[in-house]
């Protein structure tokens, strides 16, 4: 379970007041639960002080092709690629070299997989799988920024380079100077911050 960060209430809050991203096809499968959408990930961005963080809510689909328990070797393996590459946050979201941001905390979470398997260290009851077969993967990505006013963007370009499965990422975003949504694609995936 991930821990409870004063910043994100306050940016729930915020965001709350934003207009919602609907997608065409998207299906509710448990009532308040975000829809379920291959190929459509959710970034929620939020600057506070010095630290900037990320969380990404994604069909596992989008990240390592399939969405059930990985039991073989070969899917086993296909998820610990996948999570090496997601803990190289500075591989996928690329900030301002002025603001000197490196990585302070980075935890994934899959109700199918288990942390183990994710490289997290704490351990955790069985996964289970969800009763319509359809599987997230949340991942919390914090960054202190020594000059957090040099930010002005974060470049996520390589999070769809790695991931070829994401066709959209829609972001919500607070920082001190702007409160925004956006939309990202491959190729169009800078997310401006002031």
């Amino acid at each position: 379970m991930f821990r409870s960060r004063p910043l994100l209430p306050l940016l729930l809050l915020s965001l709350a007041s934003l207009p919602a991203l609907a997608a065409d096809d998207a299906h509710d499968h448990h009532g308040n639960h975000p829809a379920h959408v291959h190929g459509v990930g959710k970034l929620d961005l939020a600057l506070e002080g010095n630290t900037l963080t990320l969380h990404l809510d994604t069909p596992l689909i989008n990240v390592v092709g399939f969405e059930h328990a990985a039991n073989s070797a070969r899917d086993k393996d296909t998820v610990r690629a996948a999570a090496k590459t997601l803990r190289d946050v500075g591989r996928l979201f690329v900030t301002d070299a002025a603001a000197q941001c490196k990585p302070a905390e980075i935890q994934l979470e899959s109700a199918v997989l288990p942390p183990a398997l994710l490289g997290e260290k704490t351990p955790a009851s069985a996964p289970t799988a969800p009763a319509d077969g359809h599987a997230d993967l949340d991942a919390d990505f914090t960054l202190v920024c020594a000059t957090p006013g040099a930010l002005t963007t974060v470049d996520a370009s390589g999070l769809f380079a790695a991931f070829p499965g994401f066709q959209r990422i829609d972001v919500q975003l607070a920082t001190p100077k702007k409160q925004g949504a956006a939309q990202l694609v491959p190729g169009a995936a800078l997310i401006p911050l002031n």
